[in-house]
């Protein structure tokens, strides 16, 4: 029998490892091109799974825009979490994009009109604490590297990491709001075709062809399995009881990442950047719970 839990490892392992992949796809290809390729293959994926799971849906009501927004968000996410991760370093990017959820429970806390719990109030400035830390940190673990990146160019990085962030939130609250109306496996298919014409469009606004030559298929292939595989897990754990548990495990896919980076790419993690790390994924996991 699988448990919550072990849902919730499987989902982060799935999605820390895709995105670790897309590290690999946009240098080989491009950012543009590793988005499209992996969402042709997730949304081919999440095709079968809804017509064998659930059948296809119904629109209606006001939801479609939320839908359409999370879709947008979902590209605009990717996008900038692909051209992050490609420029490095994987361990500041993936850190600042994990603090996603400081920035979900202050738009609900916003809307509802609610104070943070003195717990979640400390997770949240834990998490934003642990970020800076992280960020700060990176300049000084990048001297010694093979390939050293000059400041302006870690900010830089550092900037497109807090786009993908902000774009996460987004699109989590978006889904959310949209789910209410058709559940999660639905909103997470449609999001994926919204995602895949507006990126489409992208391509015909910058007069570029997609280019993705056959022996980059196999990879990519994988890296959109792992993704639509790493939601789907999340939301099949979260349907029953345990779904607190799903949601803390696998809001660690971003240590995947970061360990992947660490052991195969070799990347140097001081021990200040290993304080902040620990500070965001433990503050994550408490606002996850």
């Amino acid at each position: 029998m699988i448990t919550p839990g072990l849902y919730g490892g499987i989902s982060a392992l799935c999605l820390g490892t895709a995105d670790f992949m897309g590290r690999f796809s946009s240098r080989g290809l491009d950012h543009y091109n590793a988005l499209l390729g992996m969402l042709v293959a997730g949304t081919v994926f999440m095709t079968g799974w809804v017509l064998w799971d659930a059948g296809l849906p119904t629109l209606r009501g006001a939801s479609i825009g939320w839908i359409a927004l999370n879709g947008i968000a979902t590209m605009i996410m990717t996008l900038t979490l692909y051209l992050g991760l490609a420029r490095g370093p994987v361990t500041v990017v993936a850190s600042i994009v994990a603090a996603h959820p400081v920035l979900v429970i202050v738009f609900y806390m916003t809307w509802q009109q609610s104070a943070p719990s003195a717990m979640q109030l400390t997770a949240m400035v834990g998490t934003i604490a642990g970020t800076i830390l992280v960020a700060l940190s990176a300049n000084e673990t990048l001297k010694d590297s093979e390939t050293p990146l000059s400041s302006r160019a870690i900010l830089v990085t550092i900037g497109i990491a807090t786009c993908s962030c902000i774009a996460y939130a987004v699109l989590i609250v978006a889904g959310q709001t949209a789910a209410q109306e058709y559940g999660h496996i639905h909103t997470l298919w449609m999001g994926r075709i919204v995602s895949l014409v507006f990126l489409l469009l992208l391509f015909g606004v910058r007069r570029r062809a997609p280019s993705i030559p056959i022996r980059w298929w196999p990879f990519i292939t994988a890296q959109g399995l792992l993704d639509a595989g790493g939601y789907i897990a999340l939301f099949i754990g979260s349907a029953g009881a345990g779904k607190e548990a799903v949601a803390v495990v696998a809001a660690t896919f971003g240590v995947v990442t970061i360990l992947l980076a660490r052991f195969i790419l070799k990347e140097k993690i001081n021990l200040r950047q290993w304080l902040g790390i620990s500070i965001v994924f433990t503050g994550v996991m408490v606002l996850s719970a």
